[in-house]
């Protein structure tokens, strides 16, 4: 609205956790007139606070939305096993103070693939009613030898539904439930069958797709 001189609603694909990371976070607003696009980010940039920035401006086909049209999301969880804080890893990973079997959490990624009722991985506060949503692909990656990622794309995501599956699969890691449980945890539809609500600091989000 600074930039622009007249009031400007700006319009995300989606909300995030308070304390939530994004690299590829997109949104539109609508304008009639025709502007230097590049000039529009400069000034943008100038007004933001360091830890925001607009990374690239375009235009846009009339019926774009950019909540509406996205397809897909990638969201990027990330965690290190330590008995000691790692102050480089702190600002955007969460510490795991024990060691995880990442084999069986690999192995339990493949039960959340699908579409499901996840109430399971829903807080109990959400106004949302449906709550199916499809998982494409799921995974965990090493990145070094503590250095861990979930990495999950779907068609959409419930409110702490990324955190909580985090949790419910570092439960897996710690052998408190098997591989094998997340199947019924899904069909229980209950919120209290599943795993703790991981910290916001460790989840990004990565990429939206149209």
């Amino acid at each position: 609205s600074q930039v622009l001189g007249r009031e400007t609603t700006i319009v995300a694909s989606g909300r995030t956790d308070a304390g939530v990371s994004a690299v590829e976070q997109i949104c539109h607003f609508d304008i009639d007139d025709n502007l230097y696009l590049k000039r529009v980010a400069g000034h943008t940039n100038v007004l933001l606070p360091s830890d925001i920035r607009v990374l690239s401006i375009g235009v846009a086909d009339d019926d774009f939305h950019a909540r509406f049209s996205a397809k897909k999301k990638t969201y990027e969880y990330f965690f290190y096993c330590s008995n000691q804080n790692i102050p480089v890893y702190d600002r955007f990973a969460t510490i795991i103070g024990y060691n995880l079997d990442i084999s069986k959490m690999q192995d339990a990624c493949k039960y959340f693939v699908g579409t499901h009722d996840f109430s399971s991985f829903s807080a109990v506060n959400t106004a949302v009613t449906d709550k199916v949503r499809q998982i494409y692909d799921m995974s965990v990656e090493k990145l070094d030898d503590v250095l861990y990622k979930l990495v999950i794309t779907g068609n959409g995501f419930l409110y702490n539904m990324v955190r909580i599956i985090m949790g419910t699969l570092i439960d897996v890691g710690r052998g408190k439930i098997s591989p094998e449980d997340i199947a019924k945890i899904i069909a229980s539809k209950d919120r209290a069958r599943a795993g703790k609500t991981m910290q916001a600091k460790g989840l990004c989000l990565k990429k939206v797709v149209y």
